[in-house]
């Protein structure tokens, strides 16, 4: 149990409300225990293919064979106690709750290792970053052809892997694919260490932003619980890049920290922020997208400009030398040529008929996309003043994940790390529910066709969780720009309000 303190700074203030708080620790407790619980059951349990343990290395797991529809219910319990629980322990603390922050940062450090230790609770990406480890580390190109075709028919990770015919090649950058390729190195070829090495590069970096954002916002208390309950405990985040092994965390972390090393303006600092920027792209392009808010933060030092391209050119240029032309083109027109699958838009587009769906859709996407940054850009409040590029690179982030035909939910591993550290608003709960909303979705699309009532809830949560969620988020999002009833009347502004002083708008942007 985490108890927390009052504060009474100012006459009148709401008191805090222990019940609320400790609810909400109780809900992100038992929703990260349920996550372990899943990995324990094995990787068989959500219906992935099956893999060996690999005694006494990790992961450690049993295959429980447990009835898949109370996997599903079980999966859809922890996500939406985690979501829950988080907005409750966010606004308890914008009432004053302020739990002891090393208790916090213990509670992500023993969770991360948790969740190592077990398989991936329900996604077979991992699976696929094994695969293309596989194929790097036998000296072969994951970006030249579909994997099923560079993999020897009797290598056991192929075996372990759910190729399809229609997989393209690697979608991830040079340096997501070199992480890939020490595991596997490191692994030899059982599948079951890659998997445990893989995941230990994402708890590694994860850890490393749980400190990173500790250091930006130390002197500030409230912020500090604000960072740590946006990431370091944050039971979505764990879910999405550490119980299912996403490398998504690999790209926020190096870019998340890109933007924090720009406090201060100059030579060296852009420098930093260049190579970081650098990783964070040759990792997964959309992070590129940072490099407006840092370029907008160093403008007016020509010298510091430079710096930041010189370093973030120091990364790219060598690291796709490394792989040719082939990783350029693989990384970067995935959405132009139509090709990835499982696009939302592309499944509403062919319920109707339309043809040349997925490119269409990709299209529509990207202009969406960038009608709602643009819209953002002009409206949101002022970002915080100690990291003048956050503002620009969540607006940026935004609208690409917002109105994308791709709704991913560790995708926003891009975006809580920004948030962490920005100014409280009501868009914190409109980005949580987003993220429950989605993974409570994609969890059941992994066990569908039985039994036949769960195969119905997956199709309707599938394709109408993400459409109900993506349009209300989108009218959300524009109503606040508009309105500019950025403030969420709780806490202070509730006290103010209960003293009769009354409220106020948050300022232009």
């Amino acid at each position: 149990m985490i108890k927390g303190r009052h504060e009474s700074t100012e006459p009148g203030q709401v008191a805090v409300p222990r019940r609320m708080a400790l609810t909400a620790v109780t809900c992100m407790a038992v929703s990260i225990a349920l996550m372990v619980m899943l990995g324990l059951e094995g990787p068989s349990a959500g219906g992935r293919a099956m893999f060996a343990p690999s005694p006494p290395w990790p992961p450690w797991f049993f295959h429980a064979h447990q009835s898949i529809a109370l996997w599903s219910i079980t999966l859809w319990l922890a996500e939406l106690l985690g979501g829950g629980g988080l907005i409750l322990a966010l606004i308890a603390v914008r009432q004053g709750w302020r739990p002891p922050l090393r208790r916090l940062i213990l509670g992500s450090v023993v969770a991360v290792v948790a969740l190592v230790v077990v398989p991936p609770a329900d996604n077979g990406d991992p699976l696929y970053y094994a695969a293309y480890g596989r194929i790097a580390e036998l000296g072969h190109s994951p970006y030249v052809m579909k994997p099923v075709q560079q993999m020897p028919a009797a290598d056991p990770i192929r075996a372990a892997v759910p190729f399809y015919q229609q997989d393209p090649p690697s979608r991830y950058g040079p340096v997501a694919t070199g992480t890939q390729a020490a595991a596997s190195g490191l692994a030899g070829d059982s599948t079951a260490r890659t998997i445990f090495w893989l995941k230990m590069w994402n708890a590694l970096a994860y850890l490393g932003l749980v400190l990173a954002l500790d250091r930006a916002v130390r002197s500030d208390a409230a912020r500090r619980v604000r960072a740590h309950l946006l990431w370091s405990v944050n039971p979505l985040m764990l879910f999405a890049v550490l119980a299912n092994g996403h490398n998504d965390v690999l790209a926020a972390v190096a870019g998340a920290c890109a933007l924090l090393v720009i406090k201060r303006v100059d030579s060296l600092r852009g420098l930093l922020a260049g190579v970081l920027l650098g990783l964070a792209t040759a990792i997964r392009v959309p992070y590129s997208l940072f490099g407006a808010g840092l370029a907008w933060a160093v403008r007016r030092s020509p010298r510091a400009l430079a710096a930041l391209i010189l370093g973030a050119a120091a990364v790219l240029v060598p690291s796709y030398m490394l792989f040719g032309p082939a990783a350029i083109k693989a990384t970067t027109t995935g959405l132009a040529s139509g090709e990835r699958p499982d696009l939302l838009w592309h499944d509403a587009a062919g319920l109707l008929g339309w043809q040349h769906a997925m490119a269409l859709t990709n299209i529509l996407g990207v202009f969406a996309g960038a009608v709602l940054a643009a819209i953002l850009l002009w409206r949101m409040p002022p970002g915080p003043r100690d990291f003048p590029a956050v503002r620009i690179a969540l607006a940026l982030s935004l609208g690409l994940l917002v109105a994308a035909p791709l709704q991913v939910p560790s995708y926003d591993a891009m975006i809580f790390p920004l948030l962490a550290v920005f100014p409280v608003t009501r868009l914190d709960w409109i980005i949580v529910a987003r993220n429950a909303a989605m993974t409570a979705a994609a969890a059941p699309f992994i066990v569908r066709f039985d039994p036949e009532w769960l195969t119905a809830i997956e199709r309707v949560s599938t394709l109408g969780t993400p459409v109900v969620a993506v349009v209300a988020v989108d009218v959300a999002l524009l109503w606040l720009c508009f309105t500019r009833a950025w403030t969420p009347t709780t806490g202070r502004r509730v006290a103010a309000v209960r003293a009769g002083v009354g409220t106020a708008r948050s300022p232009a942007g």
